[in-house]
């Protein structure tokens, strides 16, 4: 060859591999590391795909164990059990690949040394990475960007204990293409970004009347074999964050600056109907290039009416061309229009799945290894030896260690309550399991800390021992003294609210299939009707009697919790005593008041909302109505404008010392079950929905800010908690805690604090107001967005009939 033809074939090759990956390639991100008995590193993999996928699993083989797998752009969702072969599953965003795609994973591993191996260059075992039908080799020394060996999975000796899940392999691949000038307006020099800052959607340009094109002629032949898939123009998803950058570098709000939407199943392609939702209108659009199609523009709620309507997105692969149909089911019994049409399409199931996640990534005691959360280890394990009892389990309350019972109770009371009031959201999200286990996880442990009949241990691990230390959960071995009430020593508060959350766990258990007479649910009833029977018989604040709980969890009343307990064991058991003593409690107490706000310590307006559902219930529409009463003050006081304060941009602010995310969704979440009961006229029920639904709006990200770890756009980075702050690898302390990067292991839906009055918010870690999380966050968080995800559903369900030719 000469040396012309060999130059010209080097400038080829280096024009082929210039934006894409051509071999499947391996190397090691920076140094290994190394300590006396562990080692570890990160590696990176790209491997190029030939065919369309929407739904993909990887296995990495090791020839050793592997304690501890990260995974950045996947989930582990499985080992072996000798921890030799690690699997890798898509995250929702990356679940569709497209041929001429790149399959690219980062991962981080930290493995046992094996004696006389020298890690200072060999930084640790390599994986056969197992992925559709080839399993990639590679080379076992060389730690800098190298080719893979590929073998067909066929012909390689794999581990016998491999499994093989199933590829969603989509066929025929669709053709992908990028136009580099396609421009949607006017200018030349506009090319797909510059309509992003109007406030108007784009037209398509100004095209010769009577001349069609490809995409719109009605002449078109019908075609005889199945429609061509798509040539994607401009790639949604590809362009999405710049057009986003675009928006911020011009300082426009949400309200002032349109993106054009993906689809969620393919996110390389437009919605046929496009909605700007703070404006409230809908319109037809080009999925290729997300172009406005037609000049019709109609309101949000009349979305459907569109002629691109398409209920449901997974469908949608061409463009819409559909029809109203002409024909009215039979056999669908009609259902009734909405009245509330939720106006945002967050991915609700998503939220819920995350925020179970955080309350793993909270859980004390023997976790295992079938833990979703795999930084998370055992911890505290012997929790109650400083007592002689057996205290292991529970939940850590928030970013420390200290087991408090009075919060973590009332978080699973009203976790319990957000999935009876909407248990089909978490039914059509696929979560009512780990809901329940989330359930149990607590429950097990109040169980365990309620020793006798009138005594029970209120707290574990002392917070002025264990606040000067920042370690992982494992690691933190100071003692961890037990407090406890007991007859001489009551806390009615306490009693009342574990007996209430024991109730409402076995009611959850008793709706979603358990026995009357099943022994788990047996035992939840039997120890709260003693819990409660203590609280009532021997009354008492019981952060008098344990006094390191005075400084964080102090109660300011028993009253709400003797009602509270009594009005959930009537809903496990039916038994008329227990509602006629919570009615006697309402009036003894003065309960009849207006509140103004729903917490962790203050549960008035909550007993106000049961009472009158119950009354409701049992025919006694006047006291219903009489209960109601104050919860549409509640709910009115907290409405823009009616006296509560908020932020500029629009959160319910209700404290300034901090976690106001959790105020903000408590009164959502006490609005939203409002917004169900029969007693309520038609414009609160829509007023309270709307209420709802724009307090989540805001912590979800309305104003280019989440505040939910892990979900939604610029989330909190920095979480005040300690266990998500530390590596997996070497030593954790307070040079962890002052680092301003984010934290190593990400807090999947965790809530934080959130922001001042002034809608200010610093990512900051030493900033435990406003970066602080806690079960009860997530508890109000969690049954709101469940609520939202009903009314969603409903809406939707009309939806498709009427697009089946309902009327």
């Amino acid at each position: 060859m000469t040396q012309a033809a060999l130059m010209m074939t080097l400038l080829v090759a280096m024009v082929n591999c210039s934006w894409a990956v051509v071999n499947p390639v391996f190397f090691i991100e920076g140094d290994g590391w190394a300590n006396q008995t562990h080692g570890g590193y990160i590696g990176h993999f790209k491997i190029p795909i030939s065919v369309e996928l929407n739904g993909w699993w990887i296995a990495l083989a090791y020839d050793q164990a592997i304690d501890e797998l990260e995974a950045w752009q996947a989930v582990h969702f499985k080992s072996s059990d000798d921890r030799k072969i690690l699997y890798l599953r898509q995250i929702s965003w990356n679940k569709r690949q497209y041929p001429g795609m790149v399959m690219d994973q980062r991962y981080m591993i930290n493995f046992k040394k094996i004696p006389g191996v020298n890690y200072g260059d060999y930084y640790g075992p390599r994986p056969n990475i197992v992925f559709l039908d080839s399993v990639y080799v590679p080379d076992p020394y060389d730690n800098n960007e190298h080719i893979m060996t590929t073998f067909k999975i066929d012909l390689f000796d794999l581990p016998p204990n491999l499994e093989r899940f199933p590829n969603n392999i989509v066929t025929p691949p669709p053709k992908v293409t990028v136009a580099a000038t396609t421009a949607p307006t006017s200018d030349p020099k506009c090319v797909i970004f510059c309509w992003v800052k109007t406030r108007s959607p784009p037209l398509p340009p100004t095209t010769t009347r009577g001349t069609t094109t490809p995409t719109t002629s009605k002449t078109q032949p019908a075609p005889t074999k199945s429609p061509t898939p798509l040539t994607i123009v401009t790639s949604c998803q590809l362009n999405f964050q710049h057009r986003q950058q675009r928006c911020r570098d011009a300082k426009k709000m949400d309200k002032e600056c349109y993106l054009p939407q993906c689809y969620v199943t393919s996110p390389d392609r437009y919605r046929v109907i496009q909605c700007w939702k703070y404006q409230g209108i809908c319109w037809c659009a080009d999925p290729r290039t997300g172009e406005r199609r037609k000049r019709t523009v109609v309101k949000y709620k009349h979305a459907y009416k569109l002629n691109c309507f398409q209920a449901d997105e997974a469908t949608t692969s061409t463009v819409a061309t559909t029809s109203t149909p002409t024909t009215t089911p039979s056999s669908e019994e009609r259902p009734e229009r909405p009245e509330f049409a939720p106006r945002n399409d967050y991915n609700y199931d998503l939220v819920i799945h995350n925020s179970l996640l955080f309350y793993e990534a909270q859980r004390s005691g023997e976790i295992g290894e079938s833990g979703r959360v795999y930084w998370r280890k055992n911890s505290h394990t012997d929790d109650g030896s400083e007592c002689r009892r057996d205290l292991a389990g529970g939940y850590y309350v928030s970013g420390d260690y200290v087991k408090y019972g009075f919060p973590t109770a009332s978080a699973m009371t009203l976790l319990a309550w957000g999935f009876l009031e909407f248990k089909e959201a978490y039914d059509a999200a696929w979560q009512t399991h780990f809901l329940k286990e989330a359930l149990k996880w607590g429950a097990d442990y109040f169980i365990k800390a309620h020793i006798s009949r009138n005594q029970l241990i209120a707290q574990v691990g002392d917070s002025n021992l264990e606040n000067s230390f920042w370690l992982r959960p494992q690691d933190m071995n100071v003692r961890r003294p037990c407090y406890s009430i007991s007859e001489k020593s009551p806390g009615s508060d306490l009693a009342g609210e574990t007996a209430a959350a024991l109730a409402a766990t076995a009611k959850v258990f008793q709706v979603t299939g358990s026995a009357p007479n099943d022994s788990y649910v047996t035992s939840l009833l039997q120890h709260s009707r003693e819990l409660y029977e203590f609280a009532k018989n021997h009354r008492g604040h019981y952060s008098f009697f344990v006094r390191p709980a005075l400084d964080h969890y102090k109660s300011s009343s028993y009253h709400d919790e003797l009602a509270w307990a009594s009005l959930w064991l009537y809903e496990a058991t039916g038994e008329n005593r227990y509602l006629a003593e919570a009615g006697q409690f309402y009036e003894d107490f003065g309960l009849h008041k207006p509140q103004t706000e729903m917490s962790w310590d203050s549960k008035t307006v909550a007993v106000q909302v049961l009472l009158s559902k119950f009354a409701n219930r049992a025919g006694a529409v006047k006291a219903a109505r009489r209960y109601l009463l104050p919860v549409t003050e509640f709910c009115d006081h907290n409405q823009p404008g009616g006296g509560a304060k908020y932020t500029p941009q629009g959160l319910l602010y209700q404290s300034n010392w901090g976690g106001n995310t959790r105020y903000a969704c408590n009164a959502a979440f006490i609005c939203l079950v409002t917004s169900n009961l029969p007693d309520l006229n038609a414009n609160l029920r829509l007023t309270y929905r709307q209420f709802a639904e724009d307090q989540i709006d805001y912590i979800l990200g309305r104003t280019g800010r989440s505040f939910v770890v892990g979900y939604g756009r610029n989330y909190p980075g920095q979480p005040h908690h300690r266990a998500s702050s530390c590596s997996m690898a070497g030593p954790c302390g307070w040079d962890a805690y002052r680092k301003k990067s984010s934290n190593p292991q990400i807090l999947q839906g965790a809530l934080v604090g959130g922001p001042d009055e002034l809608d200010r918010y610093l990512d900051d870690r030493s900033n435990y107001k406003a970066n602080g999380v806690g079960l009860d966050y997530n508890a109000g968080m969690q049954g709101t967005v469940a609520g939202l995800k009903h009314f969603q559903l409903s809406y939707n369900k009309w939806i498709r009939y009427i697009k089946r030719g309902g009327v």
